[in-house]
C-alpha cells in the first residue's frame, strides 16, 4: 500500500477549494463573489405569494409603529411596516418588474424552493446566506419566525449544485443583508440587534480559511442591515448614508480609494439599498429622484424602478435578491 500511496501523491489536489478551475470542473460553475460590483451572473430571489395574505392579519400597533402578526398565544409572527395591507398584486408587479430587469441584464433569476411553510419574510431573499468565493454560508437568524428559510435555502443550493461552505450555529447571528464581500482580501459586515459577537466571530474564522479579512461597522440601533446604509456602485465609488454610518468607516473607504456618493437626505429611507449589477451599474428606486441625480453626475448608469410596495416589508432591491455569482474585475 505505501508503494501505491506513493504514485498516487500524484493526483493530490494542490489549490483550494475555491480555484476556479476546480470549481468549474467540480462543481459546473465558478461560485461565489470576489467583489462588490462584478457583473451579476446569479441570484437567489422570492416572488411574494399567499404568505403576504397571511401577513394581512396583521393590525396596527402604535407603540411598535408597525403593522404585528400574532399567533394565538400573542407571539410575533411577522410584521411590516406599513399602516394600510399590503397590494399582492403590486408587489408581485414590481417583484417581476424587477426580476425582468435582471433576465435582461443576462443574470440567471434561481426563485428559492418553496415548501408548505408561509414565510412571510422570504421576499428578502438576501438575508439567508452570505456567498463568499467558493459558494455559501447559511444565515442564522435572530428572529425565529425567519428560522425556516434557512432549511429552504439549503434545499436550493443543493438543487442548483452550489456549494455550501459553513453555517452560522451556536448562538451566533448573522443575516445576509448586513454582509459583503469587499474585495479578494476583505469583508465587512455590520453589527447590529441581528448580527450579534458570536456570530462575527465564526464569520471571521470561516473568512480566514481563505485568507480573508473582515471589517465590523457598528450600526445604529434604528438599523438592522449595513446595506440600509452602504453599497457599492462602482469598483472605486461607494453609495452612503453618512448620518448613520461611524465616521473612522467613512475615513476608512476614502483610504481605499473611493468615492463617496451620498444619499439626499430628502429621498425615502431605502434608497441606499440598490443592486450594483455590474462596475458603474446600478438597480434603484425610481422614488430617490435626488440621489439618482447624484450618482449619474458621478458616472454611474442608473437603472430606476419602482418599489415602493416592497418598501412596506422593511426592505428594498438589495434585500430582495441574493448574488451568488458575480465576476471578477480589476
Amino acid at each position: 500500500m505505501s508503494v501505491l500511496h506513493k504514485f498516487l501523491d500524484e493526483n493530490m489536489v494542490q489549490d483550494s477549494f475555491e480555484d476556479t478551475a476546480l470549481l468549474e470542473k467540480y462543481w459546473s460553475s465558478d461560485w461565489g463573489n470576489p467583489n462588490a460590483v462584478g457583473k451579476v451572473r446569479k441570484v437567489f430571489v422570492h416572488r411574494p405569494g399567499n404568505e403576504v395574505h397571511e401577513l394581512n392579519k396583521a393590525k396596527f400597533e402604535p407603540e411598535a409603529g408597525a403593522r404585528i402578526l400574532r399567533d394565538a398565544s400573542g407571539n410575533i409572527v411577522s410584521y411590516s411596516l406599513s399602516k394600510e395591507s399590503l397590494d399582492l398584486a403590486k408587489m408581485q408587479e414590481q417583484h417581476d418588474g424587477m426580476t425582468d430587469i435582471l433576465k435582461q441584464e443576462g443574470v440567471e433569476v434561481i426563485p428559492l424552493i418553496e415548501d408548505d411553510q408561509l414565510l412571510t419574510n422570504n421576499l428578502f431573499a438576501r438575508d439567508v446566506g452570505m456567498v463568499i468565493p467558493g459558494g455559501l454560508i447559511l444565515a442564522r437568524f435572530a428572529l425565529k419566525f425567519r428560522y425556516g428559510e434557512t432549511r429552504r435555502t439549503l434545499k436550493t443550493a443543493a438543487e442548483i449544485g452550489m456549494p455550501v461552505l459553513a453555517s452560522i450555529q451556536g448562538k451566533g447571528f448573522v443575516e445576509g443583508g448586513s454582509f459583503m464581500v469587499f474585495d479578494r482580501k476583505t469583508a465587512m459586515v455590520g453589527r447590529s440587534i441581528r448580527v450579534n459577537q458570536e456570530g462575527i466571530d465564526q464569520l471571521r474564522a470561516i473568512l480566514s480559511w481563505q485568507g480573508m479579512d473582515l471589517v465590523v461597522v457598528d450600526l445604529p440601533s434604528s438599523m438592522i442591515h449595513l446595506d440600509e446604509v452602504f453599497n457599492m456602485v462602482d469598483v472605486d465609488k461607494a453609495l452612503v448614508d453618512p448620518t448613520n454610518l461611524p465616521h473612522w468607516f467613512l475615513q476608512y473607504l476614502q483610504k481605499r480609494g473611493i468615492k463617496l456618493i451620498y444619499t439626499d437626505p430628502l429621498d425615502p429611507p431605502m434608497t441606499t439599498n440598490c443592486l450594483c449589477l455590474a462596475p458603474g451599474k446600478v438597480l434603484f428606486t425610481s422614488l430617490g429622484v435626488r440621489t439618482i441625480d447624484a450618482l449619474e453626475k458621478a458616472g454611474v448608469e442608473v437603472i430606476a424602478i419602482p418599489v415602493d410596495e416592497l418598501n412596506k416589508m422593511g426592505g428594498g432591491i438589495h434585500c430582495s435578491s441574493l448574488v451568488l455569482q458575480r465576476d471578477p474585475v480589476e
